[in-house]
């Protein structure tokens, strides 16, 4: 294994179609406590994810040949860790990466706990069994509110925390949803905008850096309001902003970015009002994510460098 893979931030396995695990880096290694790579996946697993991983990870890997965001429990040596794990099929072998979360351990030992209590009662007499009953709607809830929890974290993980905004692992999945519906369609195009807060340094050097912060969430509320429902407006990082445009050709994607400009620029701010450059492109035959995002960075600099507080077109 590479030494980059053994010590990267996350745990990494390699198991064959027997889930007999035959390469485990450092990082996970560490993780469990342990100094040597387990036989079996199963060793390494809680009895209540070891059921849901034999129930659900096989026939979703071999139909799909991967599996998003699996939650399940390990077997540390001094305590269970809960992890999310995302697979590939890659050469009758499955690659798993695993990273450590921070819920869903008060769930599932709530969820042991009720299913202990029910088995202890069942041969006890009929008002054990209306208990039973009981426990029984107690264990579905705590079901219920687990995979609510699951939606929560699946959408916690595509969300910036700052502003609420889309954050940029969405806009990418996003993006590349949008060039494969363009490429397969003669008439299908759609454009993006790239978005920068003019001079916002000085803000947080003059204001201080939860001024800053306030500035970007104001002007995250103020893009949604300047966009349609099916725009989606994501927050790439800093002061940056994405927006996409899905059925815009140039010309529209420019006055649209033009009219943004011009609210923000005269319109009213509860926090210090601030300028934006717009950087413009549209979707041509044969781009890739790469080639959109370096074309609407072209524009932004061309927006910068004549002035800011400008729209320019790439």
């Amino acid at each position: 294994m590479e030494e980059q893979l053994d010590l990267a931030p996350c745990g990494y396995l390699v198991m064959n179609q027997s889930f007999h695990v035959v390469e485990m880096n450092r990082t996970l290694r560490d993780m469990l406590g342990v100094e040597d790579t387990p036989i079996h996946l199963h060793d390494i697993l809680t009895v209540p994810s070891r059921i849901y991983f034999q129930t659900y990870f096989a026939p979703s890997i071999m139909l799909h040949g991967k599996v998003n965001e699996m939650y399940l429990m390990l077997k540390g040596k001094e305590h269970h860790l809960p992890v999310l794990m995302n697979a590939i099929k890659h050469n009758d072998q499955f690659a798993c990466v695993l990273v450590q979360m921070a819920v869903r351990d008060e769930y599932e030992n709530e969820l042991l706990l009720a299913r202990r209590n029910a088995e202890r009662i069942l041969h006890d007499t009929d008002e054990a069994n209306r208990k039973l009953q009981e426990l029984l709607k107690e264990v579905e809830g705590k079901q219920q509110e687990l995979l609510d929890l699951n939606v929560e974290l699946q959408e916690l993980a595509m969300t910036d925390a700052l502003t609420g905004l889309k954050n940029r692992r969405f806009l990418e999945k996003k993006l590349m949803d949008l060039v494969e519906l363009a490429e397969s369609s003669e008439n299908e195009t759609f454009s993006l905008l790239l978005i920068d807060v003019d001079h916002f340094k000085q803000i947080n050097d003059t204001f201080g850096h939860p001024m800053g912060d306030a500035v970007l969430r104001e002007l995250s509320w103020k893009l949604l309001r300047e966009t349609r429902e099916h725009d989606v407006v994501a927050r790439m990082g800093g002061e940056e902003f994405i927006i996409l445009l899905p059925n815009t050709n140039e010309e529209s994607a420019r006055v649209m970015a033009e009219r943004i400009r011009l609210n923000l620029d005269h319109g009213s701010w509860t926090q210090k009002r601030v300028t934006v450059s717009i950087g413009v492109t549209t979707y041509e035959k044969g781009n890739d994510s790469s080639i959109l995002f370096s074309k609407a960075d072209a524009a932004l600099y061309l927006s910068k460098g004549a002035g800011r507080n400008r729209v320019s077109v790439k």
